[in-house]
């Protein structure tokens, strides 16, 4: 069985006000902004971790979100290693993050396409 979550209406509030910028969003990028700073504000006060998939949607800088197109920029890099860049559109801060590679189980199929078989001739 799984252990009791500690804070949970704190977890519920976070959820909430990340959820609220999100809907906020296209109407008010401010209004939206100001959730995200106060989302975090309480996650710091609370000593609560986010989740990663919530810190990278939120500028560290100025507390936009970085929805791909509407507030932040998305593009991906190559050279040595591939990794994604988010910029922020509000205060051009960059975050650069390493493209994982998902391991593919045995037997599945290539990004060429399956693998040929033994066919009658």
């Amino acid at each position: 069985m799984a252990a009791p979550v500690r804070d949970r209406e704190a977890l519920q509030r976070l959820s909430f006000l990340f959820q609220a910028a999100h809907w906020v969003f296209p109407h008010s990028p401010a209004l939206a902004r100001f959730y995200c700073s106060t989302q975090r504000g309480a996650a710091r006060r609370l000593v609560l971790r986010l989740a990663p998939s919530v810190k990278r949607a939120v500028c560290r800088r100025c507390c936009s979100l970085l929805l791909p197109g509407a507030g932040g920029s998305l593009r991906l890099r190559g050279g040595g290693q591939p990794r994604t860049v988010l910029r922020c559109r509000s205060c051009g801060r960059s975050r650069r993050y390493l493209c994982q590679q998902e391991p593919r189980p045995l037997g599945e199929a290539t990004p060429m396409g399956p693998a040929p078989e033994d066919s009658p001739a």
